[in-house]
C-alpha cells in the first residue's frame, strides 16, 4: 500500500462510515468550507488538512476504486468501511513511514508553503552571497517573495559577512530535531552551484515512492516551524523568515460576516434574515466559530446542564457520529450537540 493510500485508509477508518468519501477528498485538498472545516475538527483528522494539494478527483476516484478492488475498502462511495485487510496494510505502511507525527495542516495549511518559498530564496540569496556570485535566476517567481526577501536583506540585523555561518548554524540545528532525514529538505533547496530539486527528483534520490516523499517533506518542514514557533533556542535568522505568516483563525469569509453579526447582537434568525440565508446556514458558521475561536463562548446557544448532556453522553471517542447522540438525548436540536462536540474537539 502506498503512502496515499494508507493515509486514505485512515482518515476512512476515522469517519467509520459517518462521511463520504469525498469528505476526505476535500479535506486533502484542503476546501475551505464549513462543513469540511467541522470534519477536520469533529472526526480529529485536523492534521491531513490540504496535505495533498496535488490530488485530483479523477486520482482520488482511482484510489478507491483499487482499494476496494483489493479488498482494502468495502460498501459504497458515499458510506465506506475499512476491512481487516485494508487495516493491515494501512497499519504496515505506517509502521515503515511512521504516523507523520508532526504533520499540523490545518494550523499551518497557509504557514508553511510561504516559509518555504521565503526559506528556499534566502538560502539561495546566502549561498551566492557567500562566493560573491550574483549572477543567477532566482528560485521563485512569486513576486511577494522575491520582495520579502529583498526587505528581509536590507533590514536585517545580523552582518552579511557572518549570514552564510549563521544559516548553516541554525539550520543544521533545526535539521538535527525534526524526524526526517535532513535531505527531505536540503535537497530542495538551490545554491551557488547545485539545482535544488523537484519532489519527484528527491523521491527517486531518496529512493523513495514519490506519496511517501511528499508527506515525509511536509512531516519535516512541519516540525521546523513548530521549533520556531514554540522554542526558545537563539534562531534569529529562521524565526524572522518566519515572521508575519501565521493566521491566527482561519475561517470561511462567510462565518466572519455572520460572527459580525453576532458582535452586534443579533439572533441566529435576524442574521439569516439579514443575509438571507437559510437558518441552518448561520448554525453551521456558529459551529465554525466554536470549532476555531477558543473564545468564542456557546452559552448564548445551549445552557449548560444541556452541554453537560453532551459531554456525558458523548465522552467516548467512538461516539462522535451526530446521529446515536440524538438518539440518546432527544431534547437536544442537532445544532446543541454539534456545537459542543465542536468546543471539545477544538
Amino acid at each position: 500500500m502506498r503512502c496515499l493510500e494508507a493515509v486514505i485508509v485512515n482518515m476512512l477508518k476515522e469517519v467509520e462510515g459517518g462521511r463520504s468519501a469525498s469528505s476526505v477528498f476535500h479535506l486533502l485538498k484542503g476546501k475551505k468550507s464549513a462543513q469540511t472545516i467541522q470534519d477536520a475538527h469533529l472526526y480529529k483528522l485536523s492534521k491531513w488538512f490540504q496535505t495533498a494539494p496535488f490530488l485530483t478527483m479523477d486520482t482520488f476516484d482511482q484510489i478507491i476504486g483499487q482499494l476496494l478492488e483489493a479488498g482494502c475498502l468495502t460498501g459504497e462511495r458515499q458510506r465506506l468501511f475499512v476491512t481487516d485487510k485494508g487495516l493491515g496494510e494501512m497499519e504496515a505502511s505506517f509502521d515503515r513511514t511512521g504516523n507523520f507525527s508532526f504533520l499540523s495542516g490545518w494550523r499551518l495549511a497557509g504557514t508553511a508553503p510561504v516559509f518555504f518559498s521565503r526559506l528556499q530564496l534566502a538560502v539561495q540569496v546566502v549561498s551566492h552571497f557567500a562566493y560573491s556570485d550574483r549572477t543567477y535566476y532566482p528560485v521563485t517567481r512569486d513576486e511577494q517573495v522575491q520582495h520579502w526577501v529583498k526587505q528581509f536583506f536590507k533590514q536585517n540585523s545580523i552582518e552579511k559577512k557572518a549570514m552564510p555561518g549563521q544559516l548553516r548554524r541554525e539550520l543544521a540545528y533545526v535539521l538535527e530535531k525534526q524526524p526526517e532525514h535532513p535531505d527531505c529538505l536540503l535537497l530542495r533547496f538551490s545554491g551557488h552551484g547545485q539545482t535544488g530539486r523537484t519532489v519527484e527528483q528527491a523521491a527517486e534520490m531518496l529512493q523513495m515512492e514519490a506519496t511517501e516523499y511528499w508527506f515525509r517533506f511536509l512531516n519535516s518542514l512541519h516540525a521546523v516551524i513548530g521549533l520556531l514557533m514554540h522554542g526558545k533556542e537563539p534562531l534569529p535568522f529562521l524565526r524572522q523568515v518566519l515572521s508575519g505568516i501565521t493566521v491566527s483563525i482561519p475561517l470561511t469569509d462567510s462565518a466572519r460576516k455572520t460572527a459580525d453579526y453576532l458582535q452586534k447582537g443579533l439572533t441566529v434568525e435576524q442574521i439569516a434574515a439579514a443575509r438571507r440565508l437559510k437558518r441552518a446556514t448561520i448554525e453551521d458558521h456558529i459551529v465554525e466559530l466554536a470549532l476555531n475561536d477558543p473564545h468564542f463562548s456557546i452559552r448564548p446557544f445551549i445552557d449548560e446542564e444541556k452541554e453537560k448532556a453532551v459531554v456525558k453522553a458523548g465522552g467516548t471517542s467512538a461516539v462522535r457520529q451526530l446521529k446515536p447522540l440524538k438518539d440518546q438525548l432527544p431534547d437536544h436540536s442537532y445544532f446543541e450537540i454539534r456545537l459542543v462536540l465542536a468546543k471539545e474537539s477544538r
